[in-house]
Parts: structure tokens; sequence; C-alpha cells
């Protein structure tokens, strides 16, 4: 084999049928990466403007290291893609399977996560650690900077790897970064300080920058003996067994819409996209650690940032899962209409589960008590609001729902079924609320808000079974258009 894998790859995208529809997602993608490209450059100068009038700047950046890197570590294994290639054939013929797993690792490097960190760090680079280090220690420092991003890549792709094999290693995973966070939030253990000491100890020592690259080489190896190791036939084309067996019969007692409810959790449970949507919706929940902070001396979030943040917490998964509604089922729509199942069971089941899903999402929203006792009514009107309100606007924009969604492929930066709809719903799910009760309480007050809020959603639970009557009827008249667009996408 004297041909380059990268020739194979090009030559496979060219004669791709779905060439235009990638160029088009990836059009899409390129513009997002310089919008994020330009942001990071304006922190990168912002960090430097607040550091530079330390006494040690670059003591207080390395400290800062284990937040970036931490989070960035979580934000590859949730969005970066592992590295793939169609190696199938290739095992029938005389290819070494090491070339193959190192092509498939040298290719991961061309990533967007690999360049961000370069120009957040930039203006600092620039501005204060040239002109404040001497040389020697300063390209030591660099260096282990540089290659910190490699380790950070290599670790996550391992990582990446096992946790697909197992939700326990996915969940265990998630467990483990939110305690580490709670432990350096709460400042029971100095995690951010003991990791930048590691890149004080390279200051002082520029040549212990070398345990870098040597972390490099270990987990490209760990990483490329994996890849090895699942390089056999047999094992890519038997079937994985099912880690557990759910049975959800019993929800088929819950009225007369159980049977599409049951339907609703197993396709949520069995297949990727919806499954990793509603695991990121759970992330969410910490969303308040973010924004529900204050300077202190006594000093209370602000009512309009409850309000911001309830409004996210309790409506995240219907926001999420409810902007592809009906477009989940798009796959089997006609089959699914074909069925003893009746339109009205569909809406039913929809609007129950993101209703139970809004109520327990504001019972575990209440540990924000701790920051705030007003999280307790703040969150209990924006969650009202979000079940009598804008579940009737999800359904109300699910009418125009053309693209049906491939249950099987990520969630995270996933832009396919992506359409007009699905960007323009923020701004009556989020925006609008959020809107809503800055002019009523700019108005009238916050007390007056909070009224109006409250029993817009009151309201709009009591009249569902009139509105769930109405949307039937809405769905039955585009329901064959609906089909004609789901096969067509």
């Amino acid at each position: 084999m004297k041909r380059n894998f990268f020739y194979f790859a090009w030559r496979e995208f060219l004669r791709s049928a779905s060439k235009n529809k990638n160029m088009a997602t990836k059009g899409v993608l390129i513009f997002f990466a310089i919008y994020f490209s330009l942001v990071a450059f304006f922190m990168g100068f912002q960090l430097t403007e607040n550091l530079k009038d330390l006494e040690n700047p670059v003591q207080t950046f390395n400290s800062l290291l284990l937040i970036y890197f931490g989070y960035e570590l979580v934000l590859r294994i949730m969005i970066q893609n592992l590295p793939t290639f169609g190696f199938q054939p290739f095992l029938l013929l005389p290819v070494k399977r090491t070339r193959i797993a190192r092509y498939m690792l040298n290719k991961s490097l061309l990533h967007f996560f690999n360049v961000m960190p370069l120009i957040l760090g930039l203006p600092f680079v620039i501005r204060i650690a040239a002109p404040t280090l001497a040389p020697t220690v300063f390209w030591g420092w660099l260096a282990a900077l540089f290659f910190m991003i490699f380790v950070n890549h290599f670790l996550a792709l391992y990582i990446k790897w096992r946790t697909n094999e197992s939700d326990i290693l996915f969940y265990s995973f998630l467990g483990l970064a939110a305690g580490l966070t709670a432990i350096d939030y709460f400042n029971i253990v100095d995690l951010t300080g003991g990791f930048g000491k590691l890149f004080d100890f390279v200051v002082a020592n520029p040549y212990a920058a070398v345990i870098f690259p040597l972390a490099i080489v270990a987990l490209y190896f760990l990483n490329q003996s994996y890849i090895n190791s699942r390089f056999y036939l047999d094992e890519l084309s038997k079937k994985k067994k099912q880690g557990s067996a759910h049975d959800f019969s019993w929800l088929n007692n819950v009225g007369d819409y159980g049977k599409m409810l049951s339907l609703e959790v197993k396709m949520i449970m069995r297949n990727k996209r919806p499954k990793n949507t509603a695991m990121m919706s759970v992330l969410f929940l910490f969303y308040g650690l973010l924004i529900y902070k204050t300077d202190g001396a006594g000093e209370e979030v602000p009512e309009f940032i409850l309000v911001l943040g309830g409004m996210f917490m309790t409506g995240v998964f219907s926001m999420m899962y409810g902007q592809f509604f009906p477009a989940w089922h798009g796959k089997y729509y006609p089959l699914l209409m074909a069925q003893n199942v009746r339109m009205k069971q569909v809406i039913q089941s929809a609007f129950f589960l993101m209703a139970v899903t809004n109520v327990v999402y504001y019972l575990l929203s209440l540990g924000y008590m701790y920051i705030s006792p007003k999280v307790l009514y703040i969150h209990l009107v924006v969650m009202l609001y979000n079940v009598g309100v804008n579940s009737w606007v999800i359904f109300a924009l699910g009418l125009n729902s053309k693209k049906a969604i491939e249950l099987n492929q990520r969630a995270a930066f996933n832009y396919q079924g992506v359409g007009a709809t699905q960007w323009l719903m923020s701004f009556p799910v989020i925006f609008g609320p959020v809107a809503l009760f800055g002019l009523l309480s700019w108005a009238f007050g916050n007390i007056a808000a909070y009224v109006v809020f409250g029993s817009l959603g009151i309201i709009g639970i009591i009249l569902h079974p009139r509105l769930i009557d109405y949307f039937t009827g809405q769905y039955l008249k585009r329901k064959h258009r609906m089909i004609y667009h789901y096969k067509s996408s």
C-alpha cells in the first residue's frame, strides 16, 4: 500500500453522495470556529489586562490552567469526535494495523480544540510572559503549555473510547468531574493551586518540561493499543449486548397515552442522540454555579438572574428535547401513523414527558436555596410557565418540522436535522419569557411579574385538554406533508 491514507480519505470525501450536505454543515462549523476564535482572542486580551498589574502574573496565570484544561477535557469528551476511518477493507490487505491506528490518531490532531488555547493565551504570552521571563525559562514554560494541549487531547480520546463502551464508566467520569469541581469550588482542597505549582516548578526548572512530551507518548501508545485491540472483523461484526434491559410496560397503564409514552421513553434510552440530549440537559443543572455568584458582603443574587437561571434549569429538557418534536420519530413516522396510535396520544405523551421532567428538574434545582432562598418560589413560577406556556410554543413550532433525526448520531455540535425552526426556537422559548418578565417587572414590580407568570402557567395547565385537541387537529392536517418531508430528508 504505497498510497497514503490521506489520499483515500480525500477520494472518499469527493465521491460521497452527501458531499454537498457535508459542505453546508462544514460552512456553518467554519463560521462558528471563526466566531469563537475571535471571542477567545478578545478574552485573552481581557485576561492579560486583569493580570498585568499583579505582583506575579505568571504564577496567577498558572493557577488558572487547571480550570481551563479541566473544563476543556469535559467539553472534548462531550463534543469532540473520535477519529474514524473506513478501515474494514484494509484488514483484508497487507496493511499493518498499527499504521491504520497511527493514521487515525495523527488525523485527530487537526482539531479546533487544539488551536483554541493557542489563540486564548497568545496575548498573555506576548505582552507579559515573554518580557518577564528569562529566555530559557520562557521557552521551557511555553513548551510545557503547548504540550499540555496534546496531553489533554489524547487523554480525552482515551476516556471517550472507554466511556463509549459502558454507560457506567461515562456516568462515573461525570460524577468524578463534578466531585472534583465541587471540592475545588468549596475550597476543600486547592486543586487549581496544586496544578499551578506544576507549571511553577517548570518556571523554576525549565528542563522539567520534558515530562509533558513523555506523557503525550505514553497516552499516544495507550490509544494505539486500544485501537489495535478492536481491529478484528469478528469484533466489528458481532452485536454488542445490551448492558441492561429496561421494562417500561408499566407505562401502558398510565391512561390511554401510556403506550406512546412507553415508546417515547424507550426511544430515549435505546438511541444515542436522544439519550445524549437527555444527559446533556442534566449538566445544565450546574448552570446556577456559573451565574448565581455574588461578590460577598451580604450581596444577593439579582432576581432577574434567578428567573433566567430558573428558566434554563427547570425547562432545559423541554427546550433541548422538544425542539425536535416530532422529528425524533421522523425515520419511522409513516409506520407510526399506520399503527393503532392516535395523534392525540402522541401529543399527550410528549406533553406529559416534558411536564414531568420540568417538575423533576425544579426539585433538583432547589439545592440552590443554599445560595438564595428566593429560588424556592422563583423557580416554581418559571417551572409553571415552562409547563403551561412553553410546552405549547414548542408544539406550535413543531408544526413546521421537516427534517427527520438520525437517532444513532451524537447530540453535541450535531447539526443534522437542524433547520430554521430550531434556530428560531430560542426567541419565543427563552428570550420571550425573559423579555416579558423584564417588561412586567419594570412596569409593575417583581411581585406582579411573578403573579402573571404563574397565572399564565396555571391557565395553560388547566386548559391542556383543549389545547391538546387543538394541536391534534393541526398535526393531523399536516400529517402527509410531514411524512413527505421526513422521507425526503
